[in-house]
């Protein structure tokens, strides 16, 4: 049995958050059609419909395989089990403080700064915390990076930067 027959548990748990995902998407889409009015087939709703069925779908068919490789209970326990080892993990502190950042960059910083400031400031302290480099090379990619994004998007696109 090769590694991949072995983690089935990750199979099950996936094919039940899509499964989830997707009974939001259908009820979001059907809503969709409702506000704007008119006939479904013409609603802009259809699309995301339509990929949410077949997302339903084929999320059905990887929980049926999963459930017939290890069934419920076995892939359950795996994926508590898991779930354990990961929470200890270094990974799994550097998941979560990365997590933390990024949504502290995106509804802190970003909405209230300018987005050279707020860039600047999210860039450096991710790189100090994970330990990437010295603090001096994170000073000098987080300006080459900016200053970049900020030159091509602003300067010669003229994009609006947030």
């Amino acid at each position: 049995m090769d590694n991949v027959d072995k983690q089935t548990h990750f199979d099950f748990v996936t094919s039940i958050v899509l499964m989830l995902l997707s009974v939001a998407l259908i009820i979001s889409s059907y809503r969709m059609g409702l506000e704007v009015g008119g006939d479904m087939y013409a609603s802009p709703g259809l699309l995301p419909m339509v990929l949410a069925v077949l997302l339903l779908f084929t999320s059905f068919l990887l929980l049926k395989r999963s459930i017939q490789a290890n069934g419920i209970t076995k892939n359950m326990s795996e994926f508590v089990s898991w779930l354990n080892r990961f929470r200890q993990s270094k990974m799994c502190r550097e998941f979560m403080v990365g997590g933390l950042m990024l949504a502290l960059y995106t509804f802190v910083l970003a909405p209230r700064l300018p987005f050279w400031i707020s860039t600047a400031i999210f860039m450096v302290a991710l790189m100090g915390i994970l330990k990437a480099t010295s603090i001096v090379k994170s000073v000098m990619i987080t300006a080459l990076v900016v200053g970049s994004i900020y030159g091509v998007f602003q300067m010669i696109f003229h994009v609006p930067l947030p």
